[in-house]
């Protein structure tokens, strides 16, 4: 894979990654998620007020893994671009069956390659 494709690539992902709406809705899943799983896990602790004996690495990474988890679902869904769907990125995409590469815009319908028709599977370039 060349430089170029790369770094088209990391351009994507990082467009992706940066939404604000999408980092808002992470935090929001982290937030609810990460509080049952650490009362569940630490919830004695919590109820008790005995905050000396609370695992703080424990508790921050209960609230990061969904968070994480969250944001990884949202760009593997985002970086998909299937016949159809609005682009939520400007991207250069190839077909995997002629190699045929195109330009899609943010809030355009992805087309259908000319020469694969409903054959047609798009990947970032």
């Amino acid at each position: 894979m060349e430089y170029n494709q790369i770094m088209n690539k990391l351009k994507v992902y990082f467009s992706i990654l940066c939404d604000k709406e999408m980092l808002i809705k992470s935090s929001k899943i982290a937030i609810v998620v990460g509080t049952i799983l650490n009362i569940i896990n630490q919830g004695e602790i919590i109820f008790s007020s005995n905050f000396f004996d609370l695992d703080y690495i424990k508790s921050l990474l209960t609230y990061t893994v969904p968070f994480l988890v969250s944001t990884y679902t949202a760009v593997s869904m985002k970086i998909k671009f299937k016949i159809g769907d609005i682009t939520h990125v400007n991207a250069t995409l190839k077909c995997t069956g002629c190699n045929k590469k195109i330009e899609v815009h943010t809030n355009q319908i992805v087309p259908v390659c000319e020469k694969c028709k409903e054959k047609t599977k798009w990947r970032i370039n």
